[in-house]
């Protein structure tokens, strides 16, 4: 108990929940880090996929990521309008919920579960990745250090939020400053070579594929993953907390396009091209600074925010499932809350599935990249789409100017989000995406079994007659007893008084041993409603025998309640309860799932 009290904290009151949300400072630092981080790899992956169309295609990505931060415009307007209208976050699964219907919502929010999981393993992979690139000795470790980094983010947010936005604040800053920074003076400083004003808005000579720009538009995309995370959980914020996360998501929207648009440009005045050694970041602070204390520094930073990008997602996960359990599409598991008043369920199962996904993919980035993304860009459309049909239905009761406008940019936003989903899925489909498109079905598929499940049972359960009302029932309990000792005594002793009947079930391995054992119950003489049965087995384990007997008692006592009563010994300390107890826990496993039977554990503390 006290270390659990070191390592996660004091527990914590309902009324002290308030105290440990939130304010817009350490909103941003907890909920952003995933968005922002995306500028380190947002105008890298367009270029990477122009350069393949030759050194005059990467004119293209000033278009490209501008269209990329109409967009972002696009989603911060419609995310603070969807905070507005659900303070209670859920963001896109809760408009769509309450607009397009149970299959829009399940949609939006199985693939937001599959991104922020999928978040969780890219992220943490690409920092070990940059570290590994700096010291190629820690290569070998490179899956355990992956597991290590999840595993210290899971355990800080079991801790709390408030813990989570003190840790990870300073490099999220820093990173936002120095990027914003080196884009400054990369636009200020004279470059020899440079582009002249009017090229920047005269493409080159020559043509470039559609499919080319569709797919570095779609890759660039990538640089907006996380923007959703601030609408999903609205919750953690202090009250007022929509009007604190609104203005979180409008500085998000602000720090992250003038931090990715400013990269793009000074990237086309730099000449930068893609390097297999160096990051374009990398490349950008070594023209811009040289590779001195700023470019180690910008480097350092930027693999801390790619490591700890994760944690948007130990934030947006949890609340995320809690609501989708409220709604019966999720196990109730999931609206548990810890000691810390945090949603400790949704962090462990999160941190255990991506930390599988780091194992199986061996920690490579590249293999994880291709199924990223896709989830989210899925939720936009949804988000985008929800919100005009919302707006159109209540277009009366709202301006004319500002309906209309609404309308326009969700169709708009819809639109463009959904060409990067296709896009995605056709290009890198064979590179990995199939797992989304399939993982996808299935989760929704598996989420209607659950609900379904939950209503089937809550029908079972429920009672609108109440002239029931609870009658005695008839009870045969078996418990299984080794010899007659104090702990068969005391079991025996607690069935007499639940039992209408008691069989004490002894199991041989031959005849002479079962019939010595009959006598000394015999020369014992127990209460008279104890009945002994001695069963023979020729198997060295006693707990087939006792399965098949039991099951036979409770064929033939269909209009009686059995019942097996496990002796259990309870021990002083942890260590000790390896050495006893193995037959009970194999027992109660094996009749747990068997509707007609019921187990009860008999606890014997050891006075000793």
């Amino acid at each position: 108990m006290k270390l659990a009290r070191k390592v996660f904290g004091r527990p914590l009151k309902d009324r002290e929940e308030e105290a440990i949300r939130v304010g817009v400072i350490a909103g941003l630092a907890v909920m952003a880090p995933d968005a922002l981080s995306s500028v380190a790899y947002g105008t890298q992956e367009i270029l990477i996929e122009l350069d393949r169309a030759g050194l005059k295609a990467l004119w293209y990505v000033l278009p490209i990521s501008v269209v990329i931060a109409l967009l972002l415009t696009f989603l911060v307007i419609s995310y603070r309008q969807i905070i507005r209208a659900y303070p209670g976050g859920g963001g896109a699964y809760v408009i769509g919920r309450d607009t397009l219907g149970p299959t829009a919502s399940l949609l939006a929010g199985a693939a937001l579960l599959i991104d922020y999981t999928l978040t969780v393993a890219v992220s943490v992979t690409a920092g070990v990745a940059a570290v590994v690139a700096a010291f190629p000795s820690l290569a070998p470790w490179t899956v355990t250090l992956s597991v290590l980094i999840v595993a210290v983010l899971g355990l800080v947010n079991l801790r709390g939020l408030r813990e989570s936005a003190q840790l990870f604040a300073l490099p999220t800053y820093l990173f936002i400053v120095m990027v914003l920074v080196m884009a400054a003076v990369g636009l200020m400083e004279p470059v020899a070579h440079a582009p002249t004003w009017h090229s920047y808005v005269t493409p080159p000579l020559g043509t470039v594929s559609l499919f080319v720009i569709l797919r570095a538009f779609s890759s660039g995309s990538s640089a907006l993953t996380g923007v959703e995370a601030i609408s999903n959980g609205v919750p953690v914020f202090r009250n007022p907390s929509p009007g604190r996360a609104r203005t979180t998501l409008l500085l998000l929207g602000l720090f992250l396009g003038s931090m990715f648009l400013g990269t793009s440009i000074i990237s086309y005045r730099y000449h930068i091209v893609p390097a297999a050694n160096n990051t374009v970041l990398q490349q950008l602070a070594a023209d811009i600074f040289g590779r001195g204390l700023y470019f180690y520094g910008l480097s350092i930073v930027t693999m801390a925010i790619l490591a700890i990008a994760a944690n948007t997602s130990f934030a947006g996960f949890p609340l995320l499932s809690s609501i989708m359990a409220r709604d019966q599409w999720m196990p109730r598991m999931f609206l548990s809350r810890g000691d810390r008043l945090v949603y400790q369920n949704g962090i462990i199962i999160l941190g255990l599935t991506a930390i599988f996904l780091i194992v199986i993919f061996q920690g490579n980035t590249t293999n994880l990249i291709p199924l990223y993304a896709i989830g989210v860009y899925m939720s936009f459309t949804i988000a985008m789409l929800s919100l005009a049909v919302k707006t159109w239905r209540n277009r009366k009761q709202i301006s004319p100017v500002k309906s209309w406008l609404i309308i326009a940019m969700g169709s708009v936003g819809a639109t463009l989000t959904a060409i990067v989903v296709l896009v995605s899925l056709v290009t890198k489909f064979t590179e990995g995406a199939w797992i989304v498109a399939v993982v996808l079905p299935l989760l929704i598929v598996g989420m209607r079994r659950i609900r379904r499940h939950y209503r089937a049972v809550a029908d079972e359960l429920r009672v609108t007659d109440l002239s029931i009302k609870p009658v005695p029932m008839r009870v045969v309990a078996v418990v299984p007893i080794n010899s007659i000792n104090r702990l068969s005594i005391d079991t025996l002793s607690y069935a007499l008084s639940l039992a209408d009947e008691v069989i004490a079930l002894h199991v041989v391995r031959s005849i002479e041993p079962g019939q010595q054992f009959a006598e000394r119950w015999q020369k014992w003489d127990p209460d008279p409603r104890i009945k002994l049965a001695v069963v023979p087995t020729q198997y060295r384990s006693v707990v087939r025998p006792i399965v098949r007997y039991v099951d036979l008692v409770a064929h033939q006592n269909t209009s009686e309640r059995t019942l097996i009563i496990l002796p259990e010994l309870v021990v002083s300390h942890v260590w000790e309860h390896f050495l006893h107890n193995q037959l009970a826990l194999t027992l109660e496993t094996s009749f747990i799932f068997r509707k007609d039977i019921s187990v009860l554990i008999m606890p014997y503390r050891l006075k000793s």
